[in-house]
């Protein structure tokens, strides 16, 4: 009911309908106005000639027997017809029909002036004195003596009683007839009017359904809140999917100029990144290489540590381009299997230990729940926990704590990586896990804003959520969920070995 031919075509329906109605109510009017026409024009003579023949009125009296007499012949001649003496103001004086259908006493003039004057003027209507409503058509003649108006002579002649519609078909052959061939001529059109729509709305079908296919085609995050299309034809469906496409493409271009400021921001990112650490490398090699400034075996180690430093860095740098242009390539499948969430925790935990200690940061790990399996790529999410410690430590200064936690859930586990370090300002929180971002606040650029892109990334890729909260000045918390394995499943070893977990398992560095 909603395309846009089936629309048409009911509507094409409608006004047929409409049409053949008015067709049929006109048809019947002008049958009845000929009918009452063909009537008067045929008995419009009785009158005049009656009153030439009969005297009705002799020295102002009603001549009884002479009116009983015209009666008699004009019901013999129709006997519909009713035959009454009017005064000259339209009075009823005597009639032949019984006085108890008498519902009139008088008449209105104007019908029977127009009568006398236009001859032509057919059909005329006139007052029915045994009706308070009706009017009939009639015939009339003035009577005179000595040249005075007397009176008239009026001769109501029947016609045609007010009827219904599907009376008036049932008793016409002629509007029967009218009536079927009406409806024959409505179901032709209709058919024909219905292949037409189709034909004719074929393209726009078309068209509305590469539009649904391209609508379909485009990823979750391109449509708005709005990428729904409401009921109603092809014409309101390519309205909402235009409406669509237009928001997808206002998202797109966004997507473009983001997309451009970061690049922007790798090429002042990486750019520094790099230039500071091999101006670094090449100072320190430069120096070493001077030929007429000899170096004391521990200027000369001192020199090269700093520059195996720079190099680290750069390698770093390096590996984290690499992994995050791998991760968004498309190409990185996640190798999903049952793992003991609190085992892996633990020997990431035992990784940092010596960092921890080295930076005076007490490294806490709080797993109340042993034993409980998580299904996700360990190596994928070792390297998650992996990046959210080393953030983590690096900007907790020394007497500060980092702890890790996690909760469990029906369905999901919760990790949590805490820290009392700098905190992030609640403004830059919104582009924290963009790549190449780094908070202005913060000096330590050796990843160039890397190592949460690569959380965030390594999250969808799970299809799990990861969240970060934080204050200027108080810490902060990023957490993850993971999906759990179903009971029973087997678990499979993690990365860095296995090791049974005891509750509130604590590793300190100091």
């Amino acid at each position: 009911m909603r395309a846009l031919h089936v629309r048409l075509t009911i509507a094409s329906a409608a006004l047929l309908a409409g049409l053949a109605i008015g067709l049929l109510l006109l048809l019947s009017r002008t049958s009845d106005r000929y009918s009452d026409e063909v009537l008067q024009r045929l008995n419009s003579g009785i009158a005049p000639y009656v009153v030439k023949e009969l005297p009705l009125l002799a020295g102002g009296k009603v001549n009884e027997a002479a009116l009983h007499e015209l009666a008699h012949r004009t019901m013999t001649v129709n006997p519909s017809a009713e035959v009454y003496l009017l005064d000259p103001f339209g009075r009823v004086l005597s009639t032949a029909i019984p006085r108890n259908r008498i519902r009139r006493v008088s008449v209105r003039l104007e019908p029977i002036e127009a009568f006398l004057q236009f001859p032509d003027s057919r059909p005329l209507y006139g007052d029915d004195p045994t009706s308070l409503g009706a009017r009939r058509v009639f015939s009339v003649a003035a009577i005179q003596s000595g040249g005075r108006l007397q009176g008239y002579l009026y001769v109501v002649l029947g016609g045609q009683p007010a009827q219904s519609i599907d009376a008036r078909l049932r008793g016409s052959y002629t509007l029967r007839t009218a009536a079927a061939a009406l409806a024959l001529v409505l179901a032709g059109t209709l058919l024909i009017a219905g292949v037409l729509f189709t034909a004719l709305t074929r393209r726009l079908r078309e068209l509305d359904h590469r539009m649904h296919a391209w609508a379909m085609a485009l990823p979750a995050t391109a449509l708005g809140p709005t990428a729904h299309t409401a009921p109603g034809d092809e014409i309101s469906a390519l309205a909402d999917r235009f409406r669509i496409m237009s928001e997808a493409i206002e998202h797109q271009i966004r997507d473009l100029k983001a997309t451009d400021e970061l690049r922007r921001d790798l090429i002042a990112n990486v750019s520094h990144d790099l230039r500071t650490p091999l101006a670094s490398l090449r100072g320190y090699i430069e120096t070493a290489l001077v030929k007429h400034v000899p170096l004391v075996e521990g200027d000369l180690r001192a020199h090269l540590s700093v520059a195996l430093r720079q190099t680290d860095q750069l390698g770093r740098l390096i590996d984290a381009l690499f992994e995050l242009a791998k991760l968004e390539s498309g190409t990185v499948t996640p190798k999903l299997e049952p793992f003991v969430v609190a085992e892996l925790l633990q020997d990431v935990a035992l990784r940092f230990r010596i960092r921890a200690q080295e930076g005076g940061v007490e490294l806490h790990t709080l797993l109340d729940i042993d034993s409980v399996l998580a299904v996700a790529d360990i190596e994928l999410i070792e390297r998650v926990m992996g990046n959210l410690l080393e953030n983590a430590l690096r900007h907790t200064p020394a007497g500060g704590h980092v702890r890790m936690e996690m909760s469990v859930a029906p369905a999901l586990i919760g990790v949590r990586v805490v820290d009392t370090g700098s905190g992030i300002d609640p403004l830059h929180l919104s582009r924290i896990f963009d790549r190449f971002y780094s908070a202005p606040d913060h000096s330590d650029r050796d990843r160039a804003g890397l190592g949460l892109a690569i959380v965030k990334r390594i999250m969808d890729l799970h299809g799990q959520s990861v969240r970060i909260f934080s204050r200027a000045g108080t810490g902060t918390t990023v957490e993850f969920t993971l999906k759990r394995a179903a009971t029973g499943a087997a678990p499979a070893e993690s990365g860095a070995g296995n090791y049974h977990v005891p509750r509130r398992n604590r590793v300190t560095g100091s």
